[in-house]
């Protein structure tokens, strides 16, 4: 993979390879950057094949550390900055990295956490600011590196260049462990498959903790193309997403559907000819994509983009099934097929043992020889997951259960109809709903807890956490803030349902098949119900439940406490620019987080257009009051 860079660099040293908001790198700059931390960790001294994690974002001075890594001989493991310590704690104890690689943005943030980490079992890494200066490298006190990295001998790791870690259900986390071998194995198919080359203008879209991002840094660089990378605050804005992928020109983007339908709706707002020219294909992954998510798109965008859906689970090194959606192809209401193997991948579905027929759904089991190497000390779920091929029974034929249910179409196709288990992807993050309930069982007052994903609207799903409360009332908002602080933001259920016993099979487990769908109901919370009083409240009380999909919203409710999110946020963000037409930053709906005090702000902002004169005409007069008053 380094060689397939390496050529790329020679060939369009001079053409630019990164962009971000701050910098842009050709090719030959950017390895030169690279080349000189990987002399800088070669002056360390670190043991060959060390693990090095990095606490960073996507930016410019990620992929360089990223790629000095790999030239020093090491293996990376981008670190979650949003992890609580305690998270984080549990992913340091798993994998031992010998050093932390930060920025100075992340630097203090780090060390603050690190420090409430360490329970004496083993030494804390190193922590090494970038760009590194004399005095950080003086800093350094290299105690313990050996000692960590001697540890590293349960996965055989010649071949190793990354891990990421994934949720598991008892708490603590997976580590998967790729290698070069796999990872170049893909980056050549999808850059012959797709014929990219070095006008190939790529996004970097996910986060960095995210497998997909390695397609997204490696595509355009292995063929000499670009990497632009949007700041977060960008992602977060569909408008302003929309507005940098024009103005960046970009032709490629590998996208979970989640963004990809907010995506759709601001360029379906755009209503021009061809908003996006240069877009070229837009390669799906993450999560279950549905025709609607097609149909949408091309309302919005015509049919100029090729829609690739891609499946595959990291285990296996990034996707391994894909399926070109061509026009009229889509049924609206339908999940699209995942497609059929790529070269070097076979896939069988079994039921029982038994391989299914078209039209029977069992379980899907990927087989290659670029798989990864699999899971990072921990030879018992290696077992249960990469097993011997039932069907031939050879003790080198190894396919990985994915746990993802499936079946045949009669052209051969596969189509994905959901997991097996109780993880599940949402939002283009793997998420085990095991991990969430031990959590929440640990919360003083919780007799018994479940979570589940139920359907949201037409096309998106929703966490939603059911909670057998002892004696007594809960809180929402406390229960959503001590999950806060153990589990990241897209792990904490939008929607919580109190429930007076859990339904139970005949068995005594948990009938996560008879869990109510907890529809419209407005959640419990400590804040008392105060109904709209004015026309901007009672308008964004009906875009609060629209997005949220919640009935009764007062205006003393806080957003994330209705079961808001991040991703919702975005929703929101475009409705209230739409019905009030003013520019509104996406940072108002944290500065303003109930509907009072968001109404209070849109009553100040001036609008851009006709529309709602006369509450903009309410805004000026006011604006006057209050300048007399200060007079």
């Amino acid at each position: 993979m380094l060689a397939m860079l390496e050529v790329s660099r020679k060939r369009f040293g001079s053409r630019p390879a990164v962009e971000d908001d701050n910098v842009c790198l050709t090719h030959d700059q950017l390895h030169k950057k690279a080349d000189f931390f990987a002399a800088v960790l070669g002056e360390l001294d670190l043991p060959g094949k060390s693990i090095i994690g990095i606490y960073m974002e996507g930016s410019a001075d990620y992929v360089t550390v990223m790629l000095g890594v790999l030239k020093a001989g090491h293996i990376f493991m981008p670190l979650n900055t949003e992890f609580p310590s305690v998270k984080l704690s549990s992913i340091l104890e798993k994998t031992s990295p010998v050093l932390l690689v930060t920025d100075r943005t992340f630097s203090a943030e780090l060390q603050q956490k690190l420090s409430g980490t360490g329970n004496g079992a083993q030494p804390q890494p190193d922590v090494l600011v970038y760009p590194p200066s004399d005095l950080d490298l003086k800093g350094l006190k290299r105690t313990g590196m050996q000692q960590a990295a001697d540890t590293c001998t349960a996965v055989d790791i010649l071949d190793a260049c990354y891990i990421f870690t994934t949720s598991g259900s008892t708490g603590t986390p997976k580590a998967i462990l790729g290698s070069y071998r796999g990872l170049s194995h893909f980056i050549r198919w999808e850059t012959g498959e797709f014929g990219f080359d070095e006008s190939t203008r790529g996004s970097l879209l996910s986060p960095v903790t995210f497998d997909v991002s390695l397609r997204e840094i490696f595509i355009p660089l292995a063929v000499g193309g670009c990497v632009c990378i949007p700041a977060e605050q960008t992602i977060r804005d569909p408008a302003g997403l929309f507005r940098w992928m024009r103005n960046k020109r970009i032709s490629l983007v590998h996208i979970v559907p989640t963004l990809f339908r907010i995506l759709s709706r601001a360029t379906l707002e755009k209503q021009e000819k061809d908003p996006l020219p240069d877009l070229k294909y837009i390669l799906l992954a993450g999560e279950a994509s549905y025709g609607s998510d097609v149909e949408k798109w091309r309302q919005a965008a015509g049919s100029t983009a090729q829609i690739v859906n891609l499946y595959g689970p990291s285990e296996t090194t990034l996707a391994k099934l894909f399926c070109r959606i061509e026009d009229g192809a889509v049924a609206t209401g339908e999940i699209m097929p995942i497609g059929r193997p790529i070269p070097d991948t076979r896939v069988i579905i079994l039921a029982d043992d038994h391989a299914c027929g078209v039209g029977e759904p069992g379980e899907i089991y990927l087989g290659t020889e670029f798989r990864s190497q699999g899971y990072y000390r921990d030879p018992e779920l290696n077992a249960q997951h990469f097993v011997v091929n039932p069907l031939s029974l050879e003790p080198d034929d190894i396919f990985y259960k994915t746990g993802d249910q499936g079946e045949f179409l009669a052209d051969g196709r596969v189509k994905f109809l959901g997991r097996l288990d109780g993880q599940v992807k949402l939002h283009g993050k793997r998420t085990d709903l095991g991990e969430i309930e031990t959590v929440l069982r640990l919360y003083a007052g919780i007799h018994q807890a479940a979570v589940a994903v139920k359907k949201a609207g037409e096309d998106s799903q929703r966490l939603v956490g059911y909670i057998v409360p002892d004696d007594g009332d809960l809180s929402v908002e406390k229960i959503r803030t001590f999950l806060t602080e153990k589990l990241p933001d897209y792990m904490v259920p939008q929607v919580f349902v109190y429930l007076d016993a859990m339904p139970l099979t005949h068995s005594g487990k948990v009938d996560r098949n008879a869990l109510p769908d907890p529809g419209r109901r407005r959640p419990h919370l400590a804040t008392p119900y105060v109904p709209p009083q004015n026309d901007e409240e009672k308008i964004l009380c009906s875009i609060w439940g629209d997005v949220l999909e919640v009935d009764e919203i007062g205006t003393q409710d806080g957003f994330f406490d209705l079961g808001g999110s991040s991703v919702l946020v975005m929703s929101v963000v475009e409705q209230i620019r739409s019905r009030f037409n003013i520019n509104m930053p996406i940072v108002k709906i944290f500065e303003c987080p109930n509907v009072a005090l968001l109404a209070e702000y849109i009553r100040d902002v001036p609008q851009e257009g006709t529309a709602f004169s006369g509450l903009d005409e309410r805004a000026r007069q006011r604006r006057a009051k209050l300048s007399a008053r200060k007079k």
